[in-house]
């Protein structure tokens, strides 16, 4: 998609707008790809913590994989509302130029209620999940036993985020572009 059409349709850049997050960011949205990016640097500093350790002593993190896995969960959860309100998702529009609108419209449609069957359904489950963990304060059964209950937590608040984002873009209706003109 060209990024004149991309930028119509949701999806900013960061050098199109001084707000990279864009002007329609929810504080929620907002919290939540803060403490994406601060996950992300943590399991940056584990990862050159490990290699430096197996370099200089000999010796690597045992619990460098687990950590990695549990934080990369938690920050892969809580993009996806951003992701999914800007419409920043990798598509292939081959041949939606040459459907007409009435069915670009109805593929919109359908995209929107998979999308809300399948994020309702992974909401379901993290929270499950997320309450499963926080009641026995889970930890890690890796060497060092840090507590994993707080990724779980974040994985059901940013399903049910993104559920959000898909009730709001239902109710607002498809956008004019590439898709549905």
């Amino acid at each position: 998609m060209a990024d004149a059409e991309k930028n119509a349709a949701g999806g900013h850049h960061a050098d199109a707008s001084p707000n990279a997050l864009g002007a329609g960011a929810t504080l929620a949205e907002r919290v939540a790809i803060s403490i994406c990016a601060a996950v992300l640097f943590v399991v940056m500093i584990v990862g050159a913590a490990d290699i430096i350790s197996g370099e200089i002593f000999g010796t690597f993190l045992p619990f460098k994989v687990d950590m990695s896995g549990t934080l990369a969960a938690a920050a892969i959860f809580l993009a996806w509302p951003l992701v999914q309100r800007r419409r920043d998702h990798i598509g292939v529009d081959l041949f939606l130029p040459f459907l007409p609108r009435s069915l670009r419209l109805l593929g919109w449609w359908l995209s929107q209620a998979a999308g809300l069957l399948v994020f309702g359904l992974i909401a379901y489950g993290t929270a499950q999940l997320a309450i499963d963990s926080v009641e026995i304060w889970e930890v890690s059964a890796a060497t060092l036993g840090y507590p994993i209950w707080p990724a779980k937590v974040a994985c059901a608040l940013g399903a049910a985020l993104t559920i959000m984002v898909f009730v709001l873009q239902c109710l607002k209706g498809p956008k004019e572009d590439a898709s549905t003109k």
